[in-house]
C-alpha cells in the first residue's frame, strides 16, 4: 500500500508540475499516467522482456505458474494445471504437432520421419496415426483375393470361373474346349487338340477311330446266345457258335466234354435226363453188387431194427446189433470197435458234477459239513462248528450260520398252541397314537394313546389255530385304581383280541389314563 501510494503522489506532483501555461495539451506519459489512475489499465506502444523470461497469472510465479514465457528462443503457453507446450517453432510451425517428415528435422519434437522406416508400402495406424512400414501377407499355394485395411489377406484357391477368362488350352493342361457330348469321352485328334465323341451307347463295346478321330460305339450289343466274332476286314460282328466252323478239337472234360472222341451216350430219348456222378475219379458203379464203403456204400445188403455201423478197419464198415436196453455205447479205444455195456462211475466220468446237473459241484467234505445254496446255481458247504451251536436262518436268499444264541421268534407247541416274540399290531382302541413295543420275551409293551376316553382295544396278532388268549397288567396305574381295577380279554378271533379296563368291584368299564402303559402276554389255541 506504501508502495502503491507513493507511485499515486508521485504520479499527482508530475501532475501539478506538468500543467502548461496557458491551458496547453498534457504530454504522452502525463495522459498515461491519467488513463491508468482513471480506468486501471496501462496501455503500452511496446512491452519488451529479457529471454527466458516469464508472463504469469494468478499465484504462481515463473515456472511454477501459468502464462506464457521464452525457452530457448521458443515461445510457450501453459494453461492453469497443465504443462508448458511450444506455440511455435523457428520455422513459424508448432514444433510439438505430430508431422511426417521425409527425413528428421531438429526443430521438430514429434515427427515421424519416413526415412526410419524399412522399403515398403506405409499403413497408417488408425488409433496413434503412426504410419508403419506394411509387412506384407503370404497365401501358400493360394493367391490373396482380397486386403483388408490393415493388410491382411484373404486367402483362396483359384476359381476358373471367376478368377479366368477364356479357355484352359490342353497346353495350359486344359481341354480347350467349353461343351462336349453327354455321354462321349475326350479324345486326342490332333498332338494339342482335344474333341469330345459321340455319345456312347450303353453297355456297347467301343471302338477306335484311328488317328484324327474320336471312339464310337459298337451298333450292336449282341445276346444271351451269340458271342463276339473278329474281322479283320472291319468292326467284329456278333453271332451264335457254328460248332462245324468255329471249333475245332475235342472238348475238354474241364470244359463240360468228354475229352474221349469215342465216348456215346444212349438211352434219353424225349426229354432231359440228368445222370449225377460223384465228384471223384472212380468206376462206374453196377447193380450186380453191393456198393463198398470205399465206393461211398456200406458193403451190407441186409440189416436189423437198431443196428449201428462202424469201422472194422480203414476200407470197411461193420454191423453192431442192438441190445437190451438200458445199456450205453462204449468206446473201445483208438483203433478198437465200440461195444454196448454200462455206464462205469468209477472209470467212465470224469470232472465234477456240476448242481445245475444235478450234483453238488463239490469234491471234498469233512465230517459234519452241511450242503446248502449260496445261489440259485451253486451249492457251498457250511463247515461244522463246536459242540451246541445252533443253525440259525438269516432270511430269504441269504445262507444260515452257526450260532450260540438261541433266537426263535415263534414257537408252535402242536395245532392249538404257539408261542412268538413278534410286536403285535393295533386294530383299534387304546387312544390316540398308541404304540407297541417288543420285548425280549412274549411278553408286549403297549402304550396308551393321548386323547379320547379309551378304555379298549383290538391288538392284531398271527393267524392261530382257534383263537387267542392274552393277559394284560397295567403298570403305570396308581396303587388306588390297581386295587379295584384290571385289564382283562373280552373276546378273540384267530388274528385279533380285544382287551378292555374294568373296575373290578363293579366290572363297569374304566377308562385308561393316557399313557398308562401295559404288559401283554397272549398265547394262541
Amino acid at each position: 500500500m506504501r508502495r502503491r501510494a507513493f507511485w499515486i503522489g508521485l504520479l499527482l506532483s508530475v501532475f501539478a508540475l506538468s500543467i502548461p501555461v496557458g491551458g496547453q495539451p498534457f504530454s504522452a506519459q502525463i495522459q498515461l499516467a491519467i488513463n491508468q489512475l482513471a480506468t486501471g489499465i496501462t496501455t503500452f506502444t511496446r512491452v519488451r522482456l529479457n529471454v527466458s523470461r516469464y508472463i504469469n497469472w494468478g499465484a504462481g510465479t515463473d515456472d511454477a505458474g501459468y502464462g506464457f514465457r521464452d525457452n530457448a528462443g521458443n515461445i510457450q503457453v501453459k494453461n492453469s494445471g497443465g504443462a508448458w507446450t511450444t506455440i511455435t517453432g523457428a520455422g513459424g510451425n508448432p514444433i510439438d504437432s505430430s508431422y511426417w517428415t521425409r527425413v528428421p528435422e531438429g526443430a521438430l519434437t514429434n515427427e515421424t520421419p519416413l526415412s526410419a522406416l524399412a522399403t515398403a508400402l506405409i499403413l497408417n495406424t488408425t488409433a496413434t496415426g503412426v504410419p508403419v512400414a506394411y509387412a506384407g501377407t503370404s497365401c501358400t499355394n493360394q493367391f490373396p483375393r482380397s486386403l483388408s485395411v490393415v493388410g491382411a489377406a484373404t486367402c483362396a484357391t483359384v476359381d476358373l470361373l471367376l478368377d479366368t477368362t477364356a479357355t484352359l488350352t490342353v497346353a495350359r493342361g486344359g481341354t480347350g474346349l467349353t461343351t462336349g457330348t453327354s455321354g462321349g469321352v475326350l479324345a486326342f485328334t490332333g498332338a494339342t487338340t482335344l474333341a469330345s465323341s459321340v455319345a456312347l451307347t450303353a453297355n456297347a463295346i467301343v471302338l477306335g477311330g484311328g488317328a484324327g478321330a474320336t471312339p464310337s460305339p459298337l451298333a450292336s450289343l449282341g445276346t444271351t446266345t451269340t458271342l463276339l466274332h473278329g474281322n479283320a476286314a472291319g468292326a467284329p460282328t456278333f453271332g451264335a457258335v457254328v460248332l462245324t466252323t468255329d471249333v475245332s478239337g475235342i472238348l475238354a472234360g474241364a470244359n463240360g466234354g468228354t475229352a474221349n472222341g469215342f465216348f456215346a451216350v444212349a438211352g434219353p430219348a424225349a426229354s432231359l435226363k440228368t445222370f449225377t456222378f460223384p465228384n471223384v475219379s472212380t468206376t462206374i458203379l453196377t447193380t450186380n453188387a453191393a456198393v463198398t464203403a470205399i465206393q461211398g456204400g456200406t458193403g451190407h445188403v441186409v440189416f436189423a431194427v437198431g443196428d449201428l455201423l462202424q469201422a472194422d478197419t480203414t476200407t470197411t464198415l461193420a454191423r453192431l446189433a442192438a441190445t437190451s436196453t438200458g445199456n450205453a455205447l462204449i468206446s473201445g479205444g483208438v483203433g478198437v470197435i465200440s461195444s454196448w455195456g454200462k455206464i462205469g462211475l468209477a472209470t467212465h466220468i470224469s470232472g465234477t458234477l456240476a448242481a445245475a446237473n444235478g450234483g453238488t459241484g463239490l469234491t471234498a467234505y469233512t465230517t459234519g459239513d452241511l450242503i446248502v445254496a449260496s445261489s440259485a446255481t451253486t451249492l457251498t458247504q457250511r463247515l461244522a462248528v463246536a459242540l451246541g451251536q445252533t443253525l440259525i436262518s438269516q432270511g430269504v436268499a441269504t445262507a444260515p450260520i452257526w450260532s450260540t444264541a438261541l433266537r426263535i421268534s415263534t414257537i408252535n407247541l402242536g395245532p392249538n398252541l404257539s408261542f412268538s416274540n413278534a410286536a403285535p399290531t393295533i386294530s383299534a382302541g387304546f387312544g390316540t397314537t398308541p404304540s407297541v413295543t417288543a420285548g425280549t420275551t412274549a411278553a408286549f409293551r403297549l402304550d396308551v394313546g393321548t386323547g379320547g376316553a379309551a378304555s379298549s382295544g383290538t391288538i392284531g396278532l398271527p393267524t392261530a389255530m382257534t383263537g387267542w388268549n392274552c393277559e394284560v397288567e397295567n403298570l403305570t396305574g396308581t396303587l388306588a385304581n390297581r386295587a379295584d381295577q384290571r385289564t382283562l380279554q373280552i373276546s378273540s378271533t384267530t388274528t385279533t383280541a380285544v382287551v378292555e379296563n374294568q373296575t373290578i368291584s363293579t366290572g363297569a368299564v374304566l377308562v385308561w389314563t393316557a399313557s398308562d402303559i401295559l404288559a401283554v402276554s397272549c398265547t394262541a389255541f
